[in-house]
């Protein structure tokens, strides 16, 4: 993943403390790709690649506040 410059970090962080509920809905989403995850049949990979994705997402959103404090 590249790491978004200042201005986006301000923005990610302004989403997580003025719109909390767009972080619960990509958590609820990367838990609904896990669970489904074990029954898939085709294209593995690519579920997998979803669950990354929104993993690393909502990681990078929690995490913004206090990265972008640090800037």
């Amino acid at each position: 993943m590249i790491r978004p410059d200042a201005k986006a970090l301000h923005s990610l962080a302004a989403v997580n403390k003025q719109y909390p509920e767009i972080l619960e809905f990509i958590d609820t989403w990367r838990l609904h790709e896990l669970e489904t995850l074990p029954s898939v049949i085709n294209n593995v990979a690519l579920q997998q690649g979803r669950c990354q994705v929104l993993g690393e997402l909502a990681k990078l959103i929690k995490e913004a506040p206090s990265t972008a404090a640090k800037v």
